[in-house]
């Protein structure tokens, strides 16, 4: 018999792809394993009675789940919003992680009190914005739900 496993906790101690490989495992948050490292919260105890996975209509596709009924239901729920590959293709993770650089650099021009190089940075940050809303207008970034298909 086949336990439900619909993190990866129950076989790989978590899991690998969070927002599709966007974050790593160790975003998973500290409540998803005991100390022991083997189970916790995030763990299902609970047979699985199907096979499935995340599908967005572009045809992206998750990894394929062992769930019980109530972990289909929770992540159809909670986590069929959005496709993360949809919301996060390659293009905005690029500008994303010049964000991310930017604002790292802001905050030591700031502690440094360099005003000058604050502000130029700050005008940077405001063209990479403009551009991730772009991304958004021209239909590159988009909220594409998930549907939780059953693989025999």
């Amino acid at each position: 018999m086949t336990r439900c496993n619909p993190y990866g906790y129950a076989t790989d101690a978590g899991p690998r792809h969070l927002m599709g490989g966007f974050y790593s495992s160790a975003y998973a948050g500290k409540q998803t394993t005991e100390r022991s490292g083997i189970r916790g919260p995030a763990v299902c105890i609970n047979p699985a009675d199907r096979r499935a996975r995340l599908i967005c209509a572009n045809g992206h596709a998750g990894p394929i789940m062992d769930l019980c009924a109530r972990h289909a239901q929770e992540i159809m729920d909670r986590m069929a919003q959005c496709c993360p590959r949809c919301v996060w293709p390659a293009v905005a993770r690029g500008v994303n992680e010049t964000m991310d650089y930017l604002m790292a650099e802001m905050a030591v021009a700031r502690d440094r009190g360099d005003v000058h190089r604050y502000g130029l940075l700050l005008a940077q940050l405001d063209d990479e914005r403009h551009t991730m809303d772009e991304l958004v207008a021209r239909g590159i970034i988009a909220k594409v739900p998930l549907t939780l298909v059953e693989i025999s």
